[in-house]
């Protein structure tokens, strides 16, 4: 019993020590500490027990110590240098933000001032297309097979009315209908283009490059319509034409049949090469003649109207001879029709204005 009583007492001591020296905070570590030490003292003697429970006291002050210590700092980071760089950061945006948007405003102003530009444009662009359309319907409204005629009495007033305003935007109208292959349209417009370039040839010389364009084995389908609208003005471009001759005779090959667009479009190139040049003249006017001898007598005057005067004196006398034989084969319509045609060689009348 007195070894029990002492060891209580040594115990009691090292406990006011400890709590005289320990923070005034840290009443819950010396509570577990008290636990602690009776459990060492049971298992050793009475001396061991006391210097023991003594140096655990004496090692655990240090953690509470650098718990302290550690506490501090962290304390000091959290309410002095977070909020210094938070600060900074927000002043260093606001300028940046002002200069996006201060650039950002101009740039939006001119992309609706180009829109609206542009809207402009397409809304112009959609109009002159609109117009373009309704004067094309406008023209080609007035052509024979529009209006359900088989004459050429409407052909012949759409080309008159056309060269009296000087309108080379119907020329041109009447044009784009052979580069479409406007197989309902071409044949009729081919017919006013050449009567145009007869009274007026300026107004077909204009657009005479577009039909030169089209001489093409590959646009069979229109070649009649465009050798016809392009043989008033043929002798300007004789140079030209003269490598395609070859394609011009391969569509009198056929002489079976009464002259069509294509054989009407093809004597007319043909003699007009033959008129613009003594060389030219000199390949083409055999063949010419022979011409005037092998069609049917219905055509007769009317290849004569062009073959003739392109002859010249140089080969005219080549052509009377075969003429003469075919005269008890005319009708007295197409007898006088030939002279006529024989009257303007005799006066040099040209082919085209």
């Amino acid at each position: 019993m007195a070894l029990s009583s002492r060891t209580l007492t040594a115990t009691k001591k090292t406990s006011t020590r400890t709590a005289t020296k320990a923070a005034p905070g840290k009443k819950v570590t010396l509570g577990t500490k008290k636990s602690e030490v009776p459990t060492k003292l049971k298992t050793t003697g009475a001396g061991a027990k006391i210097t023991r429970s003594a140096r655990a006291l004496k090692s655990e002050k240090a953690p509470v110590k650098a718990a302290l210590q550690v506490e501090v700092p962290l304390r000091n980071i959290k309410t002095t240098v977070t909020p210094k760089r938070v600060a900074k950061a927000a002043r260093v945006e606001k300028p940046a933000r002002r200069r996006a948007a201060s650039s950002v405003i101009p740039t939006e102003i001119a992309e609706a001032m180009m829109g609206d530009m542009g809207m402009a444009g397409e809304d112009s662009a959609l109009a002159r297309e609109a117009a373009r359309g309704q004067r094309e319907r406008d023209v080609l409204s007035r052509l024979a097979i529009s209006v359900g005629r088989t004459d050429e009495m409407p052909n012949l007033e759409l080309a008159a009315d056309i060269v009296f305003a000087d309108d080379t935007d119907a020329v041109s109208v009447l044009v784009a209908v052979i580069e479409r292959h406007d197989d309902v349209h071409a044949p009729d417009a081919a017919r006013v283009i050449a009567e145009v370039g007869t009274r007026a040839p300026d107004l077909l010389l204009a657009h005479a490059d577009r039909l030169v364009d089209l001489i093409d084995p590959t646009r069979g389908e229109m070649l009649a319509f465009t050798m016809l609208a392009l043989s008033p003005v043929a002798p300007r471009y004789a140079e030209t034409l003269w490598p395609a001759r070859d394609l011009f005779w391969a569509a009198l090959t056929d002489l079976s049949q009464p002259a069509e667009l294509a054989q009407g479009g093809a004597v007319r190139l043909l003699s007009a090469m033959c008129a613009a040049n003594p060389d030219y003249a000199r390949t083409l006017a055999g063949g010419l003649v022979d011409l005037l001898g092998k069609c049917m007598p219905k055509d007769v005057a009317f290849f004569a109207e062009s073959v003739l005067p392109a002859l010249g004196p140089a080969h005219s006398h080549r052509a009377k001879p075969v003429l003469d034989r075919r005269l008890k084969e005319l009708t007295p319509a197409e007898v006088a029709r030939l002279r006529r045609a024989q009257r303007a060689a005799q006066l040099g009348t040209p082919l085209a204005a």
